[in-house]
């Protein structure tokens, strides 16, 4: 069984809802799932994961301060291979998913694209494409 770790920054809760819907949908296909807010993880939450979603709402046309921050912080682990895809909610511009994905590019991770970014609060066909999401992400573990 492969490991999922999902790391999000939200601002409304937005971001916090797509999270748990990727959390279902990687859950349905057999994937073993830690899901944490940035500000309660650290980096030893991501250590051991076949894969890493990270979430961030846009904040001021960036990802969230601590979610930078934190993905800063994964420079620091062997990434190369693994499976990374970046997620969020946004309300005008959407570039924290666009940022987060660049990101971990450069640590050498299998990144899907493009990221999933939901404009303002998911209604149910957003958190479906979050479940499939979520479903995608075991499929390319296995």
């Amino acid at each position: 069984m492969g490991r999922l770790a999902i790391i999000y920054g939200t601002g409304f809760g937005n971001t916090g809802l797509m999270a748990r819907a990727i959390e279902e949908g990687a859950t349905s296909a057999g994937v073993e799932v830690t899901i944490k807010n940035v500000n309660e993880s650290d980096i030893s939450d991501v250590e051991g994961a076949d894969a890493i979603a990270i979430g961030s709402a846009t904040y001021k046309g960036k990802a969230m301060p601590a979610v930078i921050e934190f993905v800063k912080e994964m420079a620091r682990l062997q990434l190369k291979g693994k499976v990374g895809t970046a997620f969020g909610s946004y309300g005008w511009s959407g570039e924290a998913a666009k940022v987060i994905t660049g990101m971990l590019k450069g640590y050498g991770m299998e990144v899907m694209e493009p990221p999933l970014r939901i404009k303002r609060q998911p209604a149910e066909a957003g958190l479906e494409e979050c479940r499939q999401l979520g479903v995608q992400i075991a499929g390319k573990q296995k």
